[in-house]
């Protein structure tokens, strides 16, 4: 896990901008390789239609908010735990 706290240590240190541009990037990596790899436009429109989705759901109450810190404190134990 050094390698990881080092690398997220950094991306902290980055704008927010970069950060965006970072983070967008590394979503991108997780998508399957194929032919057909979506421009940025489509991209924004795919993005801006969960963004939606997910104010939506925030505002009806069908999901449950947890706070940034705690989740971050989940996601270390269960990588941890590999």
């Amino acid at each position: 896990m050094a390698a990881y706290d080092a690398l997220l240590d950094q991306a902290l240190q980055l704008s927010e901008a970069e950060r965006g541009k970072l983070a967008a990037r590394l979503l991108q990596s997780l998508e399957p390789d194929d032919d057909d790899e979506m421009s940025p436009e489509q991209w924004n429109a795919a993005w801006s239609t969960e963004l939606d989705q997910r104010v939506r759901e925030i505002r009806t109450g069908s999901v449950e908010l947890i706070d940034g810190d705690e989740m971050l404190s989940k996601l270390d134990k269960i990588a941890d735990q590999r």
